[in-house]
C-alpha cells in the first residue's frame, strides 16, 4: 500500500525540507549571536543519497546562508549536482564524524562565546548537574585537545574517535560540536548547551559552589532530550520569528 506519491517525488521533497531547515538553522546561530560571520561550519545527511553531505559553503557569512547555496558532497567530498565553496575545515571535521555515526543526521561546530571560553579553562568539564540545560547532557560530553587548525581528514579522525557515542565534543580552547538524530534536535542541543555554559561561567564569576541537580533528575532530563522529537516544535518557532522578520533562508 502506498500514500500516492512516488518514491522520486517522495525524496525531493524530503530533501528541499532538509535544505530549507538546514539553512534556517545557519540564521538561527546568528539570531543567537554564536556565530563568527563565515567562519564555523554544519553539515547534515541528505535524505535518500547514502553518504552525500549538505555543508556550508564557504565564505559565506552565516546570516546569507539559503537552502540553495548549502553545497553538497559525495562520499569523495566532489560537489555533487551544483558548483559550491567548500571549506576544507569543514570536510576534515565533518566527513569522518558523519562516517562514524551513521545514528546522527545533523553536526553543527561553533566557537560560541560561552562554551569556548569554558573550554579555554585548564583541566576544566562541563558541570552536568549544573543547570536544567547542562543536564540535558548527563553523560554525554566528550573532550578533546587542541590541534591547531583542522585541515587534514587525520584530526576529524580523531575528533569522530574522541567523540565516541556522544552527543557534545568540547574542543579545547576551540569550541565545540554537538550531533544530533535530527537537525531540530542538534540546534536545540547546540543553543541549550551555550546555555549551560553560559549559566556555568556566571556561577564562577560570582565565586559561589554550584549546587547540584541529584542525578536520577538529571538522567531523567537527558533521557527525555534523546527520547524527544524536538522541544515543542522548536525548529518551527524559530522559523516563524526568522519569517517574520523577512529572512530569505528558503531561497
Amino acid at each position: 500500500m502506498t500514500d500516492g506519491v512516488e518514491p522520486v517525488a517522495r525524496e525531493t521533497c524530503m530533501s528541499r525540507v532538509c535544505r530549507v531547515d538546514f539553512a534556517a538553522v545557519h540564521r538561527i546561530v546568528v539570531h543567537e549571536n554564536m556565530h563568527e560571520g563565515t567562519w564555523n561550519h554544519f553539515s547534515c545527511k541528505v535524505p535518500g543519497r547514502p553518504g552525500h553531505l549538505l555543508i556550508t559553503p564557504g565564505q559565506t557569512h552565516f546570516s546569507r546562508v539559503t537552502a540553495s547555496s548549502l553545497v553538497e558532497v559525495d562520499p569523495e567530498g566532489a560537489p555533487f549536482g551544483r558548483e559550491g565553496r567548500l571549506n576544507v575545515s569543514a570536510w576534515a571535521i565533518h566527513a569522518p564524524i558523519q562516517r562514524a555515526r551513521p545514528d546522527i543526521v545533523c553536526a553543527l561546530h561553533v566557537h560560541a562565546p560561552w562554551s569556548t571560553a569554558l573550554a579555554s579553562i585548564d583541566g576544566w568539564r562541563l558541570d552536568e548537574r549544573g543547570s536544567q540545560n547542562a543536564a540535558v547532557f548527563y553523560g554525554n560530553c566528550a573532550y578533546f585537545g587542541y590541534e591547531g587548525l583542522v585541515t587534514g581528514s587525520d584530526e576529524g579522525e580523531r575528533m569522530a574517535e574522541a567523540l565516541g557515542d556522544k552527543r557534545v565534543l568540547f574542543l579545547a580552547n576551540h569550541g565545540v560540536l554537538i550531533v544530533g538524530d535530527t537537525i531540530e534536535k542538534a540546534m536545540l542541543w547546540l543553543y541549550q548547551l551555550e546555555r549551560a555554559c553560559m549559566n556555568e561561567l556566571l556561577v564562577l564569576q560570582a565565586g559561589r559552589k554550584i549546587r547540584p541537580i541529584p542525578i536520577a533528575a538529571a538522567k531523567l532530563n537527558a533521557e527525555l532530550s534523546i527520547e524527544s522529537s524536538g522541544e515543542a516544535g522548536y525548529l518551527e518557532g524559530m522559523k516563524a520569528v526568522l519569517d517574520e522578520e523577512g529572512q530569505d533562508y528558503a531561497d
